[in-house]
């Protein structure tokens, strides 16, 4: 049977043009998209996602609004961006395309390069062609493939040795072409002992239909520090498929936090590569489905060297018919003695309707290591609640103290304020629903 798609040669042939090398990618990711199947819920990374029926007929290019400063970009796309504060740099892409890109002239000054990744691959291909695609390579699925063979836009941020950024760094994606395909692509190369935080962020209005094919590659430097915040606020009738990997050299200490609220699907994978001795993560998420949202988590902690720290924990709330999958993966290389590794998943279930699960793994092939893990899943206790509404509190009013108390803990641990405050807020509109 032949498969209908808008994503064909032609198509191809119509996208903006590109340096060689990402030319001479986007055909190998073509030929991949073409033979490889759509991923099959009868393999175990893809059982609780079935996407079986998704017609690949979206458009393969929507053309945004460049702007020449951030003055220039609409309001209801830059209040998109979420409370700002200050910036050591923002991009916006619209649709397709990067609308703009500001970088605080004192870090420019210092080497940092915020741009772009078509600017970037352009003006910096020494910088760009060794790491794009590098940790995620197209052929890993057919998504991808179909993401190497179509991306425009992106984001490219390098921070040379030894440059502390101290403000945070920003890229929004805006969507709002109803049955367009987007691929954000956010490539992260940071130099030894350097330092930076940077922001992710999704967003579009309800759309009829909609695809988001993302990737985020991130490249540490020894002994740096990185931040690293996805913030996935997709309107209705978005599919979002997106893959975080992030490679993990000498004594780095990466941290990352993952938020979704929106989309009708996300699948996400985050990835974090402990490459080399004494590198820290620490990995955090937190979701809220209503409706009939489908939320479909896998994680991935790998330990390749010895003497490397691991932390995670995700935390969900699902009502209506919501449905969520958390599926992780801690995998302790032979090599990788005095792993010290942790694993936690926890969901609140809100309705009847809705249903969750959680689903650690553990593949230890090192015996001296220090790994575990921890899941569950159940709805908020009748017994609190009782408790709650015997000291005069209504029933609503209770559920809402007991979910916040529920998130409180990944809360306290995300180090950013403006994110801790957005992301309570929308927890806050969830339960107001």
């Amino acid at each position: 049977m032949t498969m209908t798609t808008t994503f064909d040669e032609e198509a191809l042939g119509r996208l903006p043009a590109a340096p060689p090398f990402v030319e001479a990618l986007r055909k190998q990711a073509f030929t991949e998209f073409l033979a490889l199947p759509i991923p099959s819920q009868e393999t175990e990374e893809w059982r609780y996602t079935d996407l079986s029926g998704l017609e690949l007929t979206f458009a393969p290019f929507a053309a945004g609004v460049r702007a020449e400063n951030l003055d220039g970009v609409d309001e209801r796309i830059l209040a998109a961006a979420g409370s700002v504060g200050e910036r050591a740099g923002l991009q916006i892409q619209h649709n397709s395309e990067v609308a703009v890109s500001h970088l605080d002239p004192a870090l420019a000054a210092k080497g940092v390069i915020f741009t772009d990744l078509d600017v970037a691959a352009r003006e910096h291909p020494e910088l760009v062609e060794p790491y794009l695609h590098s940790l995620v390579p197209t052929s890993r699925t057919k998504f991808t493939a179909l993401h190497g063979a179509f991306r425009t836009g992106g984001t490219f941020l390098y921070v040379p040795a030894g440059v502390v950024v101290e403000a945070p760094v920003q890229t929004l994606v805006w969507l709002d072409a109803d049955g367009a395909a987007v691929f954000p692509h956010t490539l992260i190369v940071v130099g030894e002992d350097a330092e930076v935080t940077f922001i992710d962020r999704y967003a579009s209005p309800d759309l009829a239909r909609a695809l988001s094919d993302g990737i985020v590659e991130i490249h540490t430097g020894p002994a740096s520090r990185v931040r690293y915040v996805s913030i996935q606020e997709w309107g209705s009738g978005v599919i979002h498929l997106g893959v975080q990997r992030t490679r993990l050299a000498r004594d780095v200490d990466f941290r990352s936090v993952a938020v979704g609220f929106g989309a009708a699907l996300a699948r996400v994978e985050s990835e974090s590569l402990l490459a080399e001795p004494g590198a820290s993560s620490e990995m955090l998420g937190v979701f809220f489905a209503a409706d009939r949202q489908h939320f479909d988590h896998r994680t991935e902690q790998d330990h390749v060297a010895p003497g490397c720290h691991s932390d995670l924990l995700y935390k969900g709330a699902l009502r209506d018919e919501s449905r969520a999958v958390y599926s992780g993966w801690v995998h302790v290389r032979p090599g990788a003695r005095k792993t010290d590794a942790m694993q936690t998943s926890r969901n609140i279930v809100l309705s009847d309707k809705a249903k969750a699960d959680a689903i650690p793994n553990l593949e230890i092939e090192n015996n001296d290591v220090r790994c575990g893990h921890a899941a569950s899943v159940g709805p908020v206790e009748e017994e609190t609640l009782f408790y709650l509404q015997s000291r005069g509190i209504p029933r609503d009013e209770a559920e809402r103290l007991i979910v916040f108390g529920f998130f409180q803990e990944v809360l306290d641990r995300i180090p950013l304020e403006e994110v801790r405050q957005g992301v309570a807020e929308a927890i806050e509109r969830e339960l107001a629903r």
